[in-house]
């Protein structure tokens, strides 16, 4: 809820100017020392960061991640976000930022901070601000006055730099212009295309030719490293039946997870969309509210909205007769979702208005909020409880009987002294794991970043834990050629017709060049010449070409019409011609003007914003507790 009433506090365009702050650190990166203090983790020109700071501000990058992600972060996000390090930067980067805007004369008044929080409609109440319904709310959020108010600051603080910097971010109208043509000037091409299963042999490979070819990639031919274990295993399932659970115990949890329980109102609705954005002019997108005005007359006259939706909508669902099955309110942007929720069974809604666009919505079905009462929770919170409890006591179990390996010694003495069932595998590879091992992800790399004759650490599996020793390791090795012969035969003949397809097309080019014509030099190759329709930078999916392809197009014109080289994409060479264009309509460019004006304007502003943080962090002294870092 804070963090809501906070974003309101701010525009959104500054929250893009974070991320050139992100970007900045990544690139410029940190120093890494000792020095800073006892409780210090890390300094920016000599301002420490304490490890209250960094622990703050952890919990709340996490508790973000986990409102992403539905409660649970996978181990793979963990270890991909460098949770530490991405934390510790966001931290470094608000210090660098505060002394370059002191050092620039710029400082947030307590008067400024007091004007924005009073103006918090969450601490008003008949439009009042209220002292005691603020320390409420910032208590209920585990956040202390100081906290809250340091982040309005920073926010504030945010918002003059930016305005500091803007003066800085203008653009002509030449700049505008030079942009719109840039990306909507028409382009339309001539092509070959040299696709390499047209130059396909069907083999086989002589002996010798085969035999040169795989000693020469011998390395991408290598087998998968192997391992051999001896393991443990300790399931959840196990002691499940001796666990009770107390009526009370079920009462308590039914009270406590209220959400698990009920299922709040589902709508089923289907819609038709033209799209629209900020950029189009208020002349288009007038036609479009009156086309999908003229499209709802025809659906209250009786015509089928699914076939009406087939016909004109430009979503996806279209082809579904835009369906789009269930949903809860809180899943569509606000103005559909208060458009579908205020509909009855049947009722087509007015035109209504998105980021994505205009629709029209018909309800199909609704799907009441449901409750599930306690005695018919009961069985499934007992058996949630067992689970946990089971999951519990299984892992106590599995780390008495890890620490009574080490304490013994070995896990064959351990398995002796125990009566503990240890199991065995044969060679396996990490595509395909014993399934009595089954896991996360994660796991396969831990097993096999194990060597000979080492003891695991306590693993999770699917059900329960288990504990590893590595009998015998098999390095990846070249296999005899008889053993993959018909791999490297199909990689020969594949590379072998690339080659004559690329040959073909870079000999067509040189061919065209030479002639002055495509045309020319196609009919002494027998090529078939293909064109695209007319395509813009914004729109390059309109060619027909692959976006690399298309995008090397877009650099030919009437003065430069053939590429330096031909163009790849997979196993498809192609040869470029241009062959008109046309310039982007005076009109939209009108229409447009302004809006384009507003984004240019953000996009200087964002680089001068970059530019000073990048200057700021050249000079700054950071350092960082290395022993915190590891």
């Amino acid at each position: 809820m804070l963090d809501f009433m906070r974003r309101k506090a701010k525009s959104t365009y500054i929250q893009a100017i974070i991320l050139i702050i992100i970007l900045v650190f990544v690139f410029w990166g940190v120093n890494s020392s000792q020095q800073g203090g006892p409780d210090a983790i890390a300094t920016v020109n000599g301002q420490k960061i304490s490890l209250r700071q960094y622990q703050q501000a952890h919990e709340q990058t996490v508790n973000r991640y986990q409102e992403q992600f539905g409660g649970t972060l996978p181990p793979e996000l963990l270890e991909v976000l460098n949770l530490k390090q991405q934390v510790l930067n966001q931290i470094i980067q608000e210090l660098v930022m505060q002394q370059g805007a002191k050092e620039a004369g710029l400082i947030v008044g307590n008067d400024e901070v007091r004007k924005v929080i009073h103006g918090m409609d969450a601490f008003r109440e008949e439009g009042i601000f209220k002292l005691d319904r603020y320390k409420t709310l910032l208590a209920s959020s585990k956040m202390t006055t100081a906290d809250f108010e340091n982040s309005v600051r920073n926010d504030l603080l945010h918002a003059k730099i930016l305005a500091h910097l803007s003066r800085f971010g203008r653009v002509s109208d030449s700049e505008i212009k030079d942009r719109f043509a840039f990306d909507n000037d028409q382009l339309k091409l001539e092509y070959v295309a040299f696709n390499a299963d047209d130059f396909r042999t069907a083999g086989p490979v002589a002996d010798q030719e085969l035999n040169t070819f795989f000693a020469e990639r011998k390395q991408a031919y290598l087998t998968e490293p192997q391992v051999k274990l001896r393991y443990l295993t300790f399931r959840n399932e196990q002691g499940l039946a001796a666990i009770q659970v107390s009526d009370q115990e079920i009462e308590q949890y039914y009270a406590l997870n209220p959400d698990k329980f009920s299922a709040p109102e589902q709508r089923q609705a289907r819609h038709i969309l033209l799209r629209s954005d900020a950029k189009e002019s208020p002349e288009l997108r007038d036609a479009k509210r009156k086309k999908l005005e003229a499209i709802l007359a025809l659906a209250k006259a009786g015509k089928d909205f699914a076939q009406l939706a087939r016909e004109h909508s430009e979503d996806s669902s279209g082809e579904k007769g835009g369906d789009l099955g269930f949903f809860r309110k809180e899943q569509m942007v606000q103005p559909f979702a208060e458009a579908a929720f205020a509909l009855k069974e049947g009722e087509i809604s007015g035109v209504v208005e998105t980021q994505f666009g205009l629709h029209l919505i018909k309800l199909e079905h609704i799907k009441p909020a449901q409750v599930t009462t306690l005695a018919g929770a009961r069985e499934q919170i007992a058996n949630e409880l067992k689970a946990q409890r089971g999951k519990d006591l299984t892992f106590q179990l599995a780390n008495q009987a890890y620490e009574g390996i080490i304490q013994a010694g070995s896990l064959d003495k351990y398995a002796t002294e125990s009566a503990a069932p240890v199991q065995t595998t044969d060679y396996f590879t990490q595509s395909n794991l014993p399934a009595a091992l089954a896991g996360p992800p994660a796991l396969v790399k831990t097993i096999f970043a194990l060597k000979k004759g080492e003891l695991s650490s306590l693993l999770e599996i699917n059900g329960g834990y288990a504990i590893l020793y590595v009998d015998e390791v098999k390095e990846p090795q070249v296999p005899a050629l008889a053993e993959v012969r018909a791999r490297v035969e199909k990689d020969f003949l594949d590379e072998q017709a690339q080659a004559k397809a690329k040959d073909g097309a870079v000999a067509l080019l040189a061919q065209a060049k030479k002639e002055g014509s495509l045309v020319a030099g196609a009919e002494k190759t027998r090529s078939r010449i293909q064109e695209t329709s007319f395509f813009t930078r914004s729109q390059q999916a309109d060619s027909g070409l692959p976006a690399p392809v298309a995008a090397q197009g877009l650099k030919l014109s009437s003065a430069s019409p053939y590429p330096d080289e031909i163009a790849e994409n997979g196993a498809t060479f192609y040869v470029l011609r241009f062959k008109e264009d046309k310039p982007a309509s005076e009109d939209v460019f009108a229409g447009r003007k302004e809006a384009l004006r507003k984004m240019l304007t953000q996009e200087k502003q964002m680089q001068v914003m970059g530019s000073w943080l990048a200057y700021l962090q050249s000079r700054a002294t950071i350092t960082t507790d290395k022993k915190f870092l590891e």
